[in-house]
């Protein structure tokens, strides 16, 4: 029972010291389906991608977290609507939470662009692994006994999101609905409500040259947190760029986007804060279109706008 106690209090702790429930990448101008429902469909293209990130390397049990999304553009009649599949992981210490969420979005053209309405539902695991080792090996206390606990739970999302040729804005929430993760059903430990702004605007500076900063701001109502981004892309193929998230790291970008639709990206992350360790993020998408959503194609994937 102490062991359990401790596990828990150190879960608790590491929740609240680091803000929200939700995982943290540094890639988010490129893994927004992750958060928004409402990009499913987004583009002209069926794409799958996955993205890891290995954060504050050098700590033994650190946050590991992965996420594989595939996206696609359907037109039903007159109308064109996104499908969206998103499975998550996100691991710290003892605790392994796993996100299966379904997305759909439905498209109006307005103000010269369009405009998607997205909703998601899906399942969330939360789970403790009881056999977990302490710092201290030898302390009876905190690594005496094997118990695993895990708790799945009904979880749902919605979401906006607008793109013109030269500009995104969306704002999505996730866990909407505030499912009771706790172990023991006389608990009350809620997944609270995320909300999201998400923006991007692409400027051409020449023919080869484009500049695309944006942001990507996120709060569960109790802590926020701002990342401000910049990325150059040279010639739409290669891209780097810097962000900052405040109080939190500086990020260094890179990636390229190859004419078969492989698009690598890594992220390297300098930490500002009191916790003095790196993170690497890497990311790999592939993007196709096949031959039932080929059409004109007048509103860009958030790749390149």
């Amino acid at each position: 029972m102490r062991k359990i106690f401790f596990i828990i209090l150190a879960v608790g702790i590491s929740l609240v010291s680091k803000a929200q429930q939700d995982p943290q990448f540094s890639q988010n101008m490129y893994n927004l389906l992750t958060f928004n429902p409402a990009f499913a469909g987004v583009g002209d293209e069926m794409t799958g991608s996955i993205i890891n990130r290995q954060q504050w390397m050098g700590f033994e049990d650190a946050p590991v977290s992965t996420a594989f999304n595939g996206n696609i553009p359907l037109k039903i009649g007159r109308r064109m609507h996104g499908l969206g599949l998103t499975v998550m992981s996100d691991k710290l210490g003892p605790e392994n939470k796993t996100n299966i969420k379904f997305q759909y979005a439905y498209q109006f053209k307005i103000f010269k662009g369009v405009l998607n309405a997205g909703l998601s539902v899906g399942l969330q695991n939360n789970a403790l692994n009881g056999k977990w080792k302490a710092w201290d090996e030898g302390d009876e206390l905190l690594n005496g006994g094997s118990t695993d606990a895990s708790k799945m739970v009904f979880d749902a999302g919605m979401g906006f999101y607008y793109r013109s040729k030269t500009l995104y804005l969306g704002a999505s929430s996730t866990h909407i609905n505030k499912p009771n993760v706790a172990f023991n059903e006389k608990n009350k430990i809620y997944l609270y409500r995320h909300y999201y702004i998400m923006g991007g605007y692409k400027y051409d500076l020449t023919n080869q040259v484009d500049i695309i900063p944006s942001f990507f701001y996120k709060t569960d109502g109790r802590m926020s947190q701002y990342d401000i981004n910049t990325n150059v892309v040279y010639n739409k193929k290669y891209r780097s760029g810097v962000s900052y998230r405040v109080d939190d790291a500086i990020v260094f970008l890179a990636g390229i986007l190859f004419k078969n639709g492989l698009d690598i990206g890594v992220a390297y992350d300098v930490s500002v804060s009191d916790i003095k360790k790196p993170s690497f993020e890497f990311m790999a998408a592939y993007h196709f279109t096949p031959s039932l959503i080929k059409r004109k194609q007048k509103y860009k994937s958030i790749r390149f706008l």
